[in-house]
């Protein structure tokens, strides 16, 4: 059993919080003695600022085979996750499996094979200390917004209490931001179904120190189009011939450089201006830049990236960026203006840089409902799905800086709370009948794509993220790390229980990145990302994932002593080493001291992991 992360739960707080330094009077304040990890040895310029709580996965609670769980099947299972040692696990529900009606009213069945299994499910990983993360994954028959939604959610969670299966976060609805149809939620359905269901739990004596409302559960992987602002501000197309205008003040202007984004390739609408008393202005030449594609201006449209510069502007205090008449919506992402002395920097989340009195038009903070459900003060964690765009034709490396400003701004809106990713991994192509082609999820080059998206994830800032996901969840759905047995859609082969090459790094890097690790982020070579983590018990663990054609020599600077690490390597096809279950197995020992400094080599379209740890 995994003690420490049950006893945070038996103190009533959820996992993560008390590694918060805001809430060490707390901790103290209940006697516990509980230490809590410090960067306080560990080189000041690379520690990331999260509260550790690990890597995990997305896991169908319903057995592979039949309507209830097998010993073989059931220890299949929990020998492979033992082995993982998740730092967090998201288990949804299904309505049917509890409950069926409508609107006007329902019965709950606690006794169906469906609902036992999920509860089996949880309640092993509650047993072991691992916090999970639940919710609902549809609502058919019922209203979003209407309280007897809520009242059900509710009474399942309560249930789930009581029989010792309780869910550190309940998140709600999956996706609600992203449903069509009839089934179409706004934000303002969000905060209404969402302010429900905390009185709801209150109603039903649901205890939120042991399950915690959390969410959005929104799909985000839009960020990306906008360098990972989550608050961007837009202008909508103004088709009445007006022009929208933001204005920015710095005496002895010089030069700028503004990112723009805007829905097409050949859009000619922003213009410049500049003024010395914000009354008479002046086109300022600035020369129309190439359009970047966006990772999601790769899939069906998505967003262009402009980004304008200009330099030796004389005589100017005040510059003016215009929208011109436009059937298009834009966004401003950034602006950097400068003079010889001084430089302003404005990210626009907030729009408090600019000079409102000289606006020309309306601009509007759209903001994501990751980041508005952050500021609504109805969580008690934020968690939503991020994934990346590599298989699109998106460079890899372009989820680091996304999810660092993502997670700054999720931090500067709800200080001390979790940031966690209940969804990430790659984003998949879908079939015309809405299922999702995962045959990426077979080839070996998956491996190094997750753990470069999880080095650079636990780099960016989060507290924690599970990828979706562990062994599948219908019979065309071929997303885990291994099948679910042995239907085969038409589409691939997939659903065999042999482990496949993606398990090697993600279940090394779940197991060697346990809760409490202070995570750092030491100075990476170009196509090389590297993640340092310094142990709850004092160890270290290394990865460093290699995605050049060539191998690559890393320094690391991390206060270690002599330290013996032992070293496994994956490396895109050829045969890793494992055991008889499939495990990965060292391939050597390292002894070190990397507080002078040391340097590990890692080759090409490889992955190395090295650990203290066993």
């Amino acid at each position: 059993m995994r003690s420490r992360s049950l006893f945070r739960f038996r103190l009533g707080l959820p996992v993560g919080r008390t590694l918060c330094a805001a809430l060490l009077s707390v901790v103290a304040a209940l006697g516990t003695g509980l230490a809590t990890p410090t960067p306080s040895s560990a080189a000041a310029d690379d520690v990331v600022g999260s509260r550790w709580i690990g890597l995990g996965y997305n896991q169908n609670p319903q057995p592979p085979n039949g309507t209830t769980w097998s010993t073989a099947d059931w220890n299949r299972m929990v020998s492979r996750t033992d082995y993982m040692k998740p730092g967090l696990v998201r288990v949804m529900f299904n309505l049917p499996w509890f409950w069926s009606g409508t609107d006007a009213g329902g019965s709950y069945d606690f006794t169906s094979a469906s609902y036992l299994n999920a509860e089996k499910v949880i309640k092993h990983y509650v047993d072991e200390g691992v916090p999970v993360v639940s919710g609902l994954f549809g609502i058919d028959d019922l209203t979003y917004t209407a309280a007897n939604t809520a009242t059900i959610q509710a009474t399942l969670v309560k249930h789930l209490q009581t029989d010792g299966a309780a869910p550190a976060y309940w998140v709600g609805v999956n996706e609600p931001n992203v449903s069509t149809g009839p089934k179409s939620y706004s934000y303002a359905d969000w905060e209404t179904a969402t302010t429900n269901l905390a009185s709801a739990f209150a109603t039903a004596g649901v205890d939120t120190a042991r399950t915690v409302i959390s969410g959005a559960d929104t799909a985000e992987a839009g960020i990306s189009s906008y360098g990972g602002d989550l608050d961007h501000q837009t202008a909508p197309g103004c088709n009445a011939g007006c022009d929208s205008g933001l204005v920015w003040k710095l005496a002895s202007l010089n030069t700028f450089t503004a990112q723009v984004y805007a829905a097409s390739a050949t859009d000619n609408a922003v213009t410049f201006q500049t003024s010395s008393d914000g009354t008479t202005w002046k086109k300022l030449a600035v020369a129309p830049p190439t359009p970047a594609a966006m990772v999601t201006g790769k899939n069906g449209g998505g967003m262009w990236s402009y980004t304008y510069t200009a330099s030796g502007i004389t005589g100017s205090k005040y510059l003016r960026l215009s929208v011109a008449s436009s059937p298009l919506e834009h966004t401003v992402g950034s602006m950097h203006l400068a003079n010889d002395s001084t430089s302003v920097d404005d990210s626009l989340y907030d729009l408090t840089r600019t000079q409102t009195a000289l606006d020309t038009g309306t601009w509007n903070g759209n903001g994501s409902w990751w980041l508005r459900s952050a500021r609504s003060g109805l969580l008690g964690a934020g968690e939503a799905h991020f994934y990346s765009q590599e298989l699109y034709g998106a460079a890899p490396e372009y989820a680091e800086p996304v999810m660092s400003e993502a997670v700054s701004q999720l931090r500067s809106a709800a200080p001390g709370r979790e940031v966690l990713l209940g969804e990430t991994g790659m984003k998949a192509a879908q079939y015309p009948d809405g299922s999702k082609d995962y045959r990426f999820a077979l080839d070996t080059t998956q491996p190094l794509r997750m753990a470069d998206l999880a080095v650079q994830e636990a780099r960016g800032g989060v507290d924690g993220a599970a990828a979706w996901c562990l062994d599948g969840y219908a019979s065309t759905t071929f997303c885990g790390m291994w099948g679910r047995g042995s239907d085969d859609p038409g589409k691939v082969s997939a659903h065999s229980t042999a482990l496949r090459p993606w398990f090697y790094t993600w279940s090394l890097l779940t197991r060697y990145l346990p809760t409490g690790s202070v995570i750092h982020a030491p100075a990476e070579p170009t196509g090389v990302r590297v993640l340092a983590a310094q142990l709850p018990g004092g160890g270290w663990t290394f990865a460093l994932v290699n995605r050049t054609s060539v191998a690559q020599t890393v320094r690391l600077s991390e206060p270690t002593g002599s330290i013996t690490l032992n070293k496994y390597l994956y490396t895109d096809g050829a045969t890793p080493s494992t055991d008889a279950n499939g495990f990965p197995t060292k391939v050597g020992t390292l002894t070190a001291n990397f507080t002078g400094g040391h340097a590990l080599t890692v080759g090409s379209n490889s992955v190395l992991v090295f650990t203290t740890a066993s």
